[in-house]
């Protein structure tokens, strides 16, 4: 067993310490490109060059063109779909106690294979697929036991490990094994690569890892349970530390934007508190974006230079974002696609003075009575 080093570096803001000033609350949908929708519940939203893809609670996994919009195909498995890889041609997606495979242009299932446990995350590279599937007791109310499975582009299982853990963030390294950052009983991360034995190594917090992400140069960040984030991959252990359970994060080409459960948003310009818990964070083109919930809508920040925050109606858990595109998809079903280009000009028009919407208008209250009934 081997243990990672860690410097511990504080950055101290106060609450004001983003200095821009929020200067409008329009709604999400005014900066849309389009929306499109699901049949219920979005478990899942990624953009790939070309394709939005997006999966459902119920097990609807949509392609559609990112130029147009169009629907380009849709298919059905056992949901909840928990993530997809995509890799020369296909799409690997993990959903309900499963891994299956489609082609990436028509949607057609090539095949499946049965996982033990609930499925939750997959990765792909090179023709090689890792997923990984863990089993929950519910007299403990904990996860007991985790499976690494290998496989090639058939569907042939090449290997598998048991661990005593579930993995929170499942991430390719470059050596052509996975980076698993663990919960307890263990903490810390595994290294797995084929052929070998997992190898596991500590951190100096014994804090679970409770999300994760790749950032630049090849490291990876992990988040724990006590607001620390650390670093793997470079000199540096933790790079922050913030009281507060870290709910998600994203990587940028300067370092990242971190999310935590206190409402609290850490990025290279300062902090940003927001109302309740902050749940999905992407970065488009350098600008960063977040979601948080406060129990009756979501509240979308804009982290630039002068501060935005957008309304939606529905929860926002899932983000992505590539190259000049970001997605959102909320616990309604809907996948939100807003292009850097079309924000920038909407941001420049006085979006708060445009008259809303009567009937959506209408719909967004009904909705709000709705929920508090």
């Amino acid at each position: 067993m081997f243990s990672v080093p860690l410097w511990l570096i504080t950055r101290k803001f106060d609450n004001r310490g983003f200095r821009g000033r929020v200067v409008s609350k329009p709604s999400l949908e005014s900066l849309a490109s389009f929306i499109r929708d699901l049949d219920s519940k979005c478990t899942l939203a990624r953009l790939s060059e070309n394709h939005i893809f997006a999966g459902s609670h119920g097990g609807e996994l949509c392609c559609w063109s990112a130029e147009s919009g169009d629907l380009r195909w849709r298919a059905e498995v056992s949901g909840p779909i928990s993530d997809i890889a995509i890799d020369a041609g296909r799409i690997y997606a993990t959903a309900s106690a499963s891994l299956h495979a489609f082609d990436a242009e028509s949607g057609q299932l090539l095949w499946s294979r049965e996982l033990e446990g609930g499925s939750d995350f997959v990765q792909a590279w090179s023709g090689v697929v890792w997923a990984s599937s863990s089993v929950y007791e519910l007299e403990i109310d904990d996860f007991i036991e985790a499976t690494i499975w290998r496989f090639d582009d058939s569907g042939e299982q090449l290997e598998r490990w048991t661990i005593n853990e579930r993995p929170w963030h499942f991430g390719l390294h470059e050596d052509g094994g996975v980076l698993l950052g663990l919960g307890r009983p263990r903490c810390g991360f595994l290294r797995i690569r084929p052929g070998e034995k997992a190898e596991h190594f500590e951190f100096a917090t014994d804090s679970p890892v409770t999300c994760g992400a790749c950032g630049s140069a090849g490291r990876f960040l992990l988040g724990h349970s006590d607001g620390s984030i650390s670093s793997v991959g470079t000199d540096e252990g933790i790079e922050q530390y913030v009281e507060s359970l870290v709910t998600t994060i994203a990587g940028t080409d300067s370092g990242f934007i971190s999310g935590h459960e206190d409402g609290s948003i850490w990025f290279d310009g300062g902090v940003r508190n927001v109302d309740g818990t902050v749940d999905a964070i992407a970065d488009l083109s350098g600008d960063g974006w977040a979601s948080s919930w406060d129990g009756s809508e979501s509240r979308v920040s804009l982290l630039a230079a002068e501060a935005r925050e957008f309304s939606h109606d529905a929860r926002i858990r899932h983000m992505d974002s590539r190259q000049n595109r970001l997605i959102f998809g909320d616990d309604l079903g809907k996948v939100i696609l807003l292009e850097s280009a079309v924000v920038k000009r909407r941001l420049e028009e006085d979006l708060s003075s445009a008259p809303e919407n009567d009937r959506n208008q209408a719909l967004r209250e009904r909705l709000r009575m709705l929920r508090n009934s």
